[in-house]
């Protein structure tokens, strides 16, 4: 087993919002090669290097408020669209607290502690998925192998 890359360890500590009482998280933001944004999402707290140095994340997208049944979230996000992406970096650097990543397709992928906006959608998926979430579920998505769960709420 190769040993990871120091850069890891401080994704993790971004992702789990170390650093700011436990109440932060990270967001990701990915730009063109012209440096216009082209995606931002906050980005739930796991992530995985493989073996093939591809960094797999789950980016929370897809959040909604359900029609009010009995037992449903007053908030609920489609696992369909929360989907986890595998970003592949030729390069990755530290800057400040984000990190910098060039990826092979030409664009740089950017994490950093999420911002008030990014935030509070980040805080949604936390209440959803600790509170509606099964424990085998949530060990689904952690892992970042597959999204083939289908939960009653999408």
């Amino acid at each position: 087993m190769r040993e990871s890359p120091a850069w890891l360890a401080h994704l993790e500590f971004l992702l789990a919002g170390a650093g700011h009482d436990l109440e932060g998280g990270a967001e990701l933001e990915v730009s063109d090669p012209g440096g216009e944004v082209v995606f931002l999402a906050p980005l739930a707290r796991h992530c995985r290097l493989d073996e093939e140095g591809i960094l797999w994340l789950r980016p929370v997208v897809g959040g909604y408020r359900p029609v009010p049944k009995n037992g449903m979230p007053s908030y609920a996000f489609s696992l369909a669209a929360a989907r986890r992406r595998g970003l592949l970096p030729s390069q990755v650097r530290r800057e400040r607290e984000d990190l910098v990543l060039e990826l092979n397709t030409g664009q740089r992928a950017r994490i950093r502690p999420a911002r008030a906006g990014v935030l509070a959608e980040l805080q949604r998926w936390d209440i959803f998925y600790y509170l509606v979430l099964t424990a085998q579920e949530e060990a689904d998505l952690d892992a970042l192998w597959a999204d083939s769960y289908i939960g009653p709420w999408e």
